[in-house]
């Protein structure tokens, strides 16, 4: 006789099938998650309390279940899922129209709650039913000697919130009797009672403080769940009708990790290895990375809540993903499709420049069959270059993206635009990227530490790449190789093709990118360098006011002293007088703040100040100097080599002085060439001995006189000081430069290139300038215009009109006569126009320009003139190369008088030497801005500036021999204020 058997299920089946089968919290998570996505949820959210007992709660607003869903669905493990989808209404849905893919494939992903807690308060309404509450321990699922038959579970239902208080303890009470047993069937009672009591043995035996039944008997009901915790569900709060909840006490570690507000550095070991497990996992569960008009998930919302005390953060949110917008950012992605027969097309991005039309194929033709095609999908991807020098990202979203990388970072899989476990973790490398990488990183130059986004797959387009039932991959089956294989060959041939070592279009751009960058840090140098001496100019006109001030009161005490005597007869005191100068000389000098940038800032007013107060202090010793010098050669001499001798003792000192000044500075900056340094020193003291020793010794010998020896004292000490200044100063400087991190070589470089396409702009702008005014393109049409107007004005005049059209007719008249008279003017400007020359005399020039500015002149005041000498000058030159010269520096000169703060202001033209002087008595040219005057752009008009005009003035002048510069000597100027010399080749006077 043939018996029959069934298959007996033990209660650690259930622990098997869920907390031990997942692979970690998060994967549990994201199984619950795709549940209530099933259930056409519109959001989710984990929720997790602090407090000595520790709750997470587990919410949606889905279509919830009634008391026979729970006993016939969620309890009965393995449900059949289209079955299930099958039966849903449309009340069901939430009024979800489109139909939501359904995730849940196996039946088991309910279990997953077992590896968040151990104990689990499921709750849930349907809409218009009753609440339903189920109680269970997951402990009870511990016991290898308990059948799954003997445990049993409380089930209530009740209908108003406030009933539950009253039928939890009694749930509690129903629960232990699956430890105790219940009375109702001593069978059952004897099954488990025996069944705990091995296992207890068991526990025991293996050292366990506390056995699975002393735990489960410790839990209070009462204490572990409260109000608080109800609330987060969104039934529970009144924000919806219908929804699942799952309270759970005895969290999982990694729940409790979450708790902490502390990130990055401050989170040590386990906690922040859970934290980032949970970023990893859940930052991206629903498939960030889709366009509008793509069939992409907006209706379903997920977050992970910490509560600490009153105060919530969000741990996880689909706000804080990496999202379509993040992803059109990085410099490297691809976008596409696969087809059946693995082939992609679509467009890649390298170094921000999209290419279109892209195809990949694959390695092989693959024949497949019904059970092991892979299907179509999508992928979209991305990446950025990790090194700055390389990449084509600004440094702000450089810096961004690498911060992102810790959280987004990892190809992932998405399957309906849910993700797919456990893909794009770091640890994951399914495509084999990093094996890949440490072969070759230059060719394969994806890489999971940096990559964005992943692959998109379809249950029903895909259905050969299923599951795990753990959730740790996609099962290893003909499909999963395949959709493999053709993902690397994809990211392997991109990378060829566009982004790695052997693609030429990497090669081109990042030479692009590498001198774009060169210029960059050189940019941010010359910047460095400028502010760096900006401050240093700054702190040292605060630190020197003081003594400069001090120094200048000596030079004006000692002048004072000089001027109240009539002479100076002792050699002593003439030597004793010179030796305190040469003093105030080398004081001065070490004041100095050369070498000085052109552009001073907001430090400009206060450097010019400086400068002058310097300036005159050396006017005022060059003064003293020569006063002394005369009065010594009128004395009679003692002996001259005593005096050269006191004086090359005096400046010596000075020297010294300041070498020793730079020696002291120097060591502190350059230990490591000390030696060099001292001995470059050491010549620096002696040369001044070498170069003068020779005069001494012929003085001494009566070769030569004491004035040529002081002279050549005087000229040597001025050498040397300027010699020590150019030979230790920029060392210094360059030392400080390279402390600072200034690229000098890099700085230079730049300058040279920079210098070379500033030439050729120049020769752009001159001979864009020469091409002249406007007027001379279509002087013949203006001309003609004018004619035409002034027939048809004088034919209106001889008409017979009324008064008031006479009187309008008068009006147009001078204004038509204006219109010409300036256009004559303008008609004489032309640079590139008839190259005729003519005879013109300074009273044709004084004339022209008087007539120009006449009325200007008048109204700003302007007493305008000019010499006899000038009005008898002549010059056989063209018109067009004369006159714009004199109209811009009139111009200019008007400009700068009427700021003058004298009684009259002044313009003068003079002719002396040969050479035409135009002078005002304006405020002049600064002396740092005299070299700058004929610059193209340079100008320091507050308005109406363009610093066009000098630059044209001496190009005009120099195409035809002439010159023009401007006049530094007081000595040499006709007026106080800006002083222009314009120097003519044939110049003539007339009589």
């Amino acid at each position: 006789m043939v018996a029959s058997l069934s298959f007996q299920t033990r209660a650690r089946t259930i622990d098997h099938l869920g907390r031990e089968q997942i692979a970690d919290c998060p994967t549990a998570i994201s199984e619950l998650w795709k549940n209530a996505y099933d259930a056409y949820a519109r959001s989710v959210s984990l929720n997790i309390y602090d407090g000595d007992f520790q709750v997470a709660t587990l919410v949606d607003d889905g279509h919830g279940m009634t008391i026979t869903d729970i006993e016939q669905k969620w309890l009965i493990v393995g449900t059949e899922s289209k079955a299930v989808s099958s039966e849903l209404s449309e009340s069901d849905k939430n009024g979800i129209e489109k139909v939501r893919v359904k995730q849940g494939q196996k039946g088991i992903g309910r279990l997953s709650s077992a590896a968040l807690g151990s104990l689990l308060l499921l709750m849930s309404k349907k809409k218009n039913e009753k609440f339903v509450a189920c109680l269970l321990d997951w402990r009870l699922f511990e016991n290898p000697y308990l059948m799954l038959h003997d445990i049993q579970l409380p089930i209530m239902e009740f209908e108003t919130r406030s009933e539950l208080p009253e039928l939890l303890p009694s749930m509690f009470d129903k629960l232990m009797g699956n430890l105790w047993g219940d009375g109702l069937d001593s069978g059952r009672d004897k099954r488990v009672e025996a069944a705990w009591s091995s296992y207890h043995e068991q526990e025991l035996e293996e050292g366990k403080d506390q056995t699975t039944k002393e735990l489960i008997e410790e839990t209070v009901i009462d204490e572990a769940f409260s109000e608080r915790h109800f609330e987060s569900w969104p039934v529970w709060n009144g924000k919806s009708s219908n929804g699942t909840a799952m309270i759970i006490g005895n969290i999982n570690d990694d729940l409790i990790a979450q708790l902490s507000s502390d990130s990055g550095s401050e989170l040590e070991g386990s906690d922040k290895r859970a934290k980032e497990n949970f970023q990893q996992t859940l930052a991206s569960f629903i498939n960030p990375l889709t366009r509008e008009g793509e069939n992409r998930i907006d209706d379903f919302e997920y977050r992970v809540i910490a509560h600490n005390g009153s105060m919530q953060r969000d741990a996880i949110s689909d706000a804080r993903s990496f999202g379509i917008e993040e992803f059109d950012q990085l410099e490297h992605t691809i976008e596409g499709k696969v087809d059946e027969q693995g082939i992609f097309n679509g467009r890649v991005k390298a170094f921000g420049v999209w290419y279109e039309d892209v195809t990949v194929k694959p390695k092989v033709r693959y024949k497949t069959r019904k059970d092991t095609r892979f299907g179509p999908f999508d992928i979209r991807l991305g990446t950025f270059e990790i090194l700055k020098k390389n990449t084509s990202l600004s440094d702000v979203l450089h810096t961004k993206l690498l911060e992102q990388t810790v959280e987004f970072a990892g190809l992932m899989v998405h399957r309906d635009h849910l993700r797919v476990m456990p893909y794009g973790r770091e640890n994951n490398d399914f495509f084999e990227i990093e094996k890949r990488r440490t072969k070759n990183a230059g060719r394969y130059i994806f890489s999971n530490r940096n990559i964005f986004g992943g692959v998109c797959i379809s249950k029903y387009g895909n259905p050969n790449l299923k599951d795990k039932a753990g959730r740790e991959g996609i099962i290893d089956n003909k499909a999963s190789k395949l959709f493999k294989e053709i993902v690397e060959n994809i990211l392997v041939d991109i990378a060829d093709r566009f982004l790695g070592r052997y693609s030429q279009i990497r090669v081109d751009s990042l030479a692009e990118l590498n001198k774009k960058h060169a210029e960059e840090k050189a940019s941010e140098d010359r910047k460095k360098l400028l502010k760096k001496e900006q401050n240093r100019i700054r702190a040292a006109i605060n630190k020197n006011t003081p003594q400069l001030t001090d120094i200048l009161l000596e030079v004006n005490e000692l002048v004072e002293q000089l001027e109240s005597r009539l002479s100076l007869n002792s050699q002593d005191e003439i030597i004793q007088i010179r030796h305190v100068v040469t003093d105030l000389q080398g004081r001065l000098k070490e004041l100095s703040l050369s070498p000085i940038p052109k552009s001073l800032g907001s430090v400009e007013n206060a450097y010019r100040e400086y400068r002058d107060s310097e300036l005159n202090a050396y006017v005022l010793i060059k003064n003293i100097n020569t006063s002394l010098n005369e009065s010594l050669e009128k004395l009679t001499v003692k002996q001259d080599i005593d005096i050269a001798e006191k004086d090359f003792r005096s400046k010596a000192a000075v020297l010294h002085s300041k070498i020793n000044k730079y020696a002291t500075e120097g060591r502190s900056l350059l230990k490591t060439e000390l030696s060099r340094f001292d001995e470059e020193l050491s010549l620096a003291n002696k040369r001044f001995h070498k170069e003068l020793s020779n005069y001494l010794d012929d003085l001494a010998a009566g070769r030569t006189d004491l004035a040529t020896v002081t002279n050549r004292i005087e000229d040597e000490y001025q050498k040397q000081d300027v010699k020590i200044n150019q030979q230790f100063k920029p060392y210094l400087t360059a030392i400080e430069s390279i402390r600072n991190q200034i690229d000098l070589e890099g700085l230079a470089l730049h300058s040279l290139n920079e210098n070379s396409s500033l030439k050729k702009e120049v020769e752009r702008m001159n001979s864009l300038a020469q091409l002249g005014i406007s007027v001379e393109i279509i002087g013949h049409e203006i001309e003609g215009i004018d004619m035409t107007i002034a027939n048809g004005l004088s034919y209106l005049k001889e008409s017979a009109l009324d008064a008031k059209q006479l009187e309008v007719l008068n009006s147009v008249l001078i204004a038509h006569q204006s219109l010409s008279d300036s256009w004559r003017f303008l008609s004489t400007l032309k640079l590139s126009g008839e190259k005729i020359k003519s005879d013109i005399s300074g009273h044709d020039i004084f004339q022209y320009v008087k007539n120009f500015f006449g009325k200007r002149l008048e109204n700003n005041d302007i007493e305008f003139n000019c010499t006899d000498d000038f009005l008898n000058l002549s010059i056989f030159e063209q018109p067009s190369r004369i006159y714009p010269v004199f109209i811009n520096l009139i111009n200019n000169a008007r400009y700068w008088v009427k700021h003058t703060e004298c009684e009259k202001r002044l313009i003068n033209i003079d002719f002396k030497n040969g050479k035409v002087i135009v002078s005002d008595n304006g405020p002049g040219v600064d002396i740092d801005d005299v070299d700058s005057l004929f610059t193209l752009f340079f100008t320091r008009k507050q308005r109406g500036g363009r610093g066009v005009g000098l630059y044209l003035c001496r190009m005009n002048l120099q195409a035809g021999g002439h010159d023009i510069y401007y006049e530094k000597d007081p000595a040499n100027k006709v007026l106080e204020g800006a002083n222009f010399i314009v120097s003519f080749q044939g110049v003539e006077r007339s009589e």
